[in-house]
């Protein structure tokens, strides 16, 4: 499983063809696209060049993910939407981050466990955790899924979108039997430092 489909993908602030910044409620296009897109590369061209210019000087350089997110204004997404052949493609309007948590210590949540184990140094090894927890997310109206795409390994990714924050997380598809759920919801209770549940097992279904 290739590390760049667990890429989490945060919501650009600003539009990514003039620069201006979003406001509340405005109207965001998002585009994905391959990392490789010609649009990629000349919207990225300043900070592509920054990274060749280190890499030839012998700095360390972080590799490319495979996709790239792009968010525009309405305008913008105008005058570059027939630019490329988009993987994926929707609007949603933009909400404003939230101000930070007062506790840093907080309680692990289910939102903020999904986002740990995206962003760790290992999630294929929490692949049906991963899932499971998207899954709930969604129920709960967290999460909405916005597309799905066919790894070069022939597994299914969902590209899911955070309703408030709009960022984006890929998650493979592990293909779930009613079985392994158990294991699953048993894994993230530990994690969250709870009492196994056989209520919740029950109540979450992914076939």
């Amino acid at each position: 499983m290739a590390r760049t489909d667990w890429n989490l993908h945060a919501r650009s602030r600003v539009c990514r063809g003039c620069g201006a910044a979003f406001a509340d409620g405005d109207c965001v296009r998002t585009g994905v696209l391959p990392f490789s897109n010609p649009l990629v590369s000349e919207l990225f061209a300043e900070k592509l060049a920054e990274e060749a210019a280190a890499a030839a000087a012998g700095q360390p350089v972080k590799p490319h993910p495979e996709w790239a997110r792009l968010d525009f204004c309405q305008e913008c997404w105008k005058a570059k939407s027939g630019a490329a052949k988009w993987t994926s493609a929707w609007k949603s309007p933009y909400a404003a981050p939230p101000p930070p948590a007062e506790d840093p210590l907080a309680k692990a949540s289910p939102e903020t466990l999904l986002r740990s184990l995206v962003e760790g140094d290992e999630p294929e090894q929490h692949l049906q955790a991963i899932y499971l927890l998207a899954v709930m997310l969604e129920r709960k109206r967290v999460l909405v899924e916005r597309a799905t795409r066919f790894a070069a390994d022939g597994s299914v990714v969902r590209i899911y979108e955070h309703r408030r924050s709009g960022d984006i997380l890929m998650v493979t598809d592990p293909h779930m039997t009613d079985g392994e759920i158990p294991e699953a919801q048993a894994e993230i209770e530990r994690l969250l430092g709870l009492r196994p549940s056989v209520e919740s097992v029950a109540a979450v279904s992914v076939i």
